[in-house]
């Protein structure tokens, strides 16, 4: 089963310790990785169609100074759809609206070529880069150049309504937003954890390691890590079935599922 993970912070930050702990799920999944992250306006994608903790690459991102930001999206792949290749590795790339949109996909839509393409086409064979451009094309056509909270109302419905073509988890950016949904039916899991000051250790789930937060993190720094299981002993919360949840600069702005206290968002 294929396993996602996001990031969503107020300031950049590193991905270290997440993505240490999460390049540990390519164990059960290794038919590719990828790393998406927002140096600036423009996306970042860093991919490979090999198992993450056999990757060079993978290993040298995990401790590189050089790789900020606040949002990141990062991936491991089992093939279900589509042939082990680079083209067909998550997260995908694409441009609207002068945004760069990137998405990864957990779950496996069994009938997707029933769904409309528009300018937006596939490089690859897998049902989540289909879907990917199915969406896009959505958002073009309703016309959401700026994303607010009535626009997050349509994403929710029109997510729900790919969901019915088979098992979506998936999440995407457009650099600004991190967008999560969790597949209605239930389908594997969705989990967050809000990370801000005091900082206290922490113990990743996967690897033997302990890490003092309050001495990586300033007092600052907040935000949330969205994964497909918990990586670390902390406390994570559940996404409910069919729930999409909004960050924007380490809060959680909007969701379809549960009340929300930071809805002002610029």
């Amino acid at each position: 089963m294929c396993e996602l993970l996001g990031m969503s912070f107020n300031l950049p930050v590193r991905p270290n310790i997440s993505f240490r702990g999460f390049r540990y799920s390519g164990g059960k999944n290794p038919h590719g990785w990828g790393l998406a992250y927002y140096p600036d306006e423009a996306p970042q994608v860093i991919k490979e169609p090999k198992h993450s903790m056999k990757s060079s690459l993978s290993a040298f991102l995990q401790n590189y100074e050089g790789v900020k930001s606040r949002i990141f999206i990062a991936h491991v792949r089992t093939s279900s759809i589509g042939e082990e290749s680079y083209k067909n590795t998550h997260p995908f790339f694409r441009e609207l609206n002068g945004k760069g949109y990137v998405f990864a996909h957990n779950g496996t839509i069994e009938r997707y070529d029933y769904l409309e393409l528009g300018r937006f086409k596939p490089l690859g064979d897998t049902d989540s880069e289909y879907i990917f451009c199915h969406l896009l094309e959505c958002i073009r056509k309703e016309g959401v150049s700026t994303w607010k909270e009535d626009s997050f109302e349509w994403l929710s419905r029109k997510l729900s309504e790919i969901n019915d073509y088979g098992t979506l988890n998936c999440l995407f950016s457009d650099g600004k937003f991190l967008f999560c949904y969790h597949d209605k039916s239930g389908y594997a899991s969705l989990c967050f954890v809000h990370r801000k000051a005091p900082y206290e250790k922490i113990q990743l789930v996967d690897d033997d390691w302990c890490i003092d937060l309050s001495m990586e993190k300033r007092p600052e720094q907040e935000g949330y890590i969205i994964a497909t299981r918990p990586l670390t002993y902390e406390q994570w919360e559940k996404f409910e079935k069919g729930e999409l949840i909004v960050f924007h600069n380490g809060k959680m702005i909007y969701s379809n599922n549960r009340d929300i206290a930071n809805k002002v968002f610029r």
